[in-house]
């Protein structure tokens, strides 16, 4: 949590009301960053690297993932010289989240799973 507070010491994440931005979504051990642009992305992953190396810690980039929505930037997010996985879809939190923004993959998930 100190590392997290440290490395998003500056605005860099999603509007969310008229006055306020919204950095980050933490539950337990998972950690989402949102942000509008692929510059303001690339910097936070930078600054939780560097932050989280001042207390020992690392990321582990193989359990990393990325998506984008309605993103048309190709480049690769780094965690210092190794790509993040781009993936179109993942479950966050029991919700699928995908590339296109909409619900359909999450709705098409939980009719499967009710059927199982």
């Amino acid at each position: 949590d100190v590392v997290l507070r440290r490395a998003l010491n500056r605005p860099r994440g999603i509007q969310w009301r008229l006055a306020e931005r919204l950095e980050d979504l933490d539950f337990a051990d998972d950690l989402c960053f949102l942000s509008h642009t692929f510059g303001d992305m690339q910097s936070k992953l930078n600054d939780l690297r560097l932050e989280a190396a001042r207390d020992g810690l690392r990321i582990n980039v193989k359990k990393t993932k990325e998506i984008r929505v309605n993103s048309q930037n190709q480049e690769n997010l780094k965690i210092g010289d190794e790509s993040v996985e781009r993936v179109p879809n993942f479950c966050y939190l029991v919700s699928m989240i995908s590339e296109t923004g909409g619900a359909d993959e999450d709705i098409a998930s939980r009719i499967h799973k009710a059927k199982q």
